[in-house]
């Protein structure tokens, strides 16, 4: 005897219960529909009004001024597009040295607060304490106007091997190559990636695998990809920053500007990541760091490779939205002239083409793709760890 179907549809009761909440649904998807479609007529009715055209074509204008930091090849006769770009590109900068350097400081701080000294419990609660409650702006201005005015002029540069540090800002060798030497030297590291994986995966079963070990093998394959590009005469070489004059010729330039705001957004969100990462420290069973000292395993041996593993799948999903507050909050960079997408696109672009909506439309897309990208790797690195941990 065969059972009947059971039916998807819903009864009538339940959609008698159920209407008036689809029907304040429609009501408010239509009036914002409305609200939008009145915004956009009377945008295109003002703009017609005043003789300025809608649109995003001027991105392909010539934008006509230069930008003091640039990571590609940029000129006044550049488009407005290649500006973006360029603004784009320092914002990613900034962002990624100011999140790396705030997560060290973090997990300095979070096993500081929990070390059984007591000076350095102090002092790392201290330093929690005092740079959360001071407003992050200030915190910028402090590095910008004060700590960066104390460095010396370019005559006297401090240099470290082929660093240059002055008050123009930090001086780095760039590696300069030509277009067949840079797709030769980025072929040498996919290679080395993905045979530095198939030997991570192959030492995976076996008893000796362990830092050492890859370690070993990394040396290996970076030998064995890296060897050719000087047997083939790959033409490249290193551009090293010098005084000449009054000013620093060669080598890439880190402005004063993203230092500064650097470490202010480094030292102010370090403090948050810092208790972040000290729950997750404090979520691990006590009986796993008893396991690991009865191991043998030391202090530092066994935070790095017991507890901090087990503390990131409690912490990572908090500090991912800490290093989304961190993206957005390097739009600061327009209040000491630091050349990011707030500065350049909201602001001279903006002030340029007048083309307010179109140019603060892509401020915002931009950002919102910064954040959407930090919370996309966020959750990969979500997924390895649970997958690991046999969720």
């Amino acid at each position: 005897m065969t059972r009947p179907v059971a039916s998807n549809r819903l009864s009538r009761a339940v959609l008698i219960e159920r209407l008036p909440g689809y029907v304040g649904q429609v009501v408010l998807l239509a009036l914002v529909a409305w609200l939008a479609w009145r915004g956009c007529a009377n945008f295109l009715g003002n703009a017609r009004a005043l003789g300025v055209s809608a649109g995003f074509a001027f991105l392909h204008a010539e934008a006509g001024f230069q930008i003091a930091q640039s990571m590609i090849a940029f000129s006044p006769a550049s488009s407005y597009l290649d500006a973006a770009i360029v603004a784009t590109l320092n914002t990613l900068l900034v962002v990624a040295l100011a999140s790396l350097l705030s997560t060290v400081i973090g997990l300095c701080i979070a096993f500081g607060r929990l070390a059984a000294h007591p000076l350095i419990r102090g002092a790392s609660s201290a330093w929690v304490e005092v740079f959360r409650n001071i407003p992050l702006l200030l915190q910028i201005f402090f590095w910008y106007f004060s700590a960066m005015a104390l460095l010396p002029g370019v005559g006297d540069s401090l240099q470290l091997g082929a660093v240059l540090l002055n008050n123009r800002g930090l001086f780095l060798p760039r590696v300069q190559a030509t277009a067949a030497g840079a797709w030769a030297i980025l072929a040498a590291l996919a290679a080395f990636a993905a045979l530095f994986m198939a030997a991570r995966r192959a030492l995976a079963s076996k008893a000796a695998a362990g830092p050492a070990a890859l370690a070993l093998v990394a040396a290996a394959l970076s030998v064995v990809c890296l060897a050719p590009l000087s047997l083939l005469h790959v033409p490249f070489g290193l551009d090293r920053p010098r005084v000449e004059g009054f000013n620093v010729a060669g080598g890439f330039a880190l402005l004063p500007e993203l230092m500064a705001l650097t470490l202010g957004l480094s030292i102010y969100n370090s403090t948050f990541l810092a208790e972040i990462f000290r729950a997750g420290i404090l979520s691990v069973p006590r009986g796993q760091i008893e396991a690991a000292a009865s191991v043998g395993l030391s202090g530092v041996r066994a935070a790095l490779l017991v507890t901090l593993p087990q503390a990131l799948r409690v912490a990572l999903p908090p500090a991912t939205g800490q290093y989304q507050t961190l993206a957005k909050a390097s739009a600061l960079a327009a209040a000491i002239g630091y050349p990011d997408i707030m500065q350049i696109v909201g602001g001279t672009v903006l002030s340029q083409t007048s083309q307010a909506l179109e140019a603060m439309a892509l401020v915002v897309l931009l950002y919102a793709a910064i954040n959407l990208a930090i919370a996309g790797a966020a959750n990969l690195a979500n997924r390895r760890l649970l997958k690991h941990d046999g969720r």
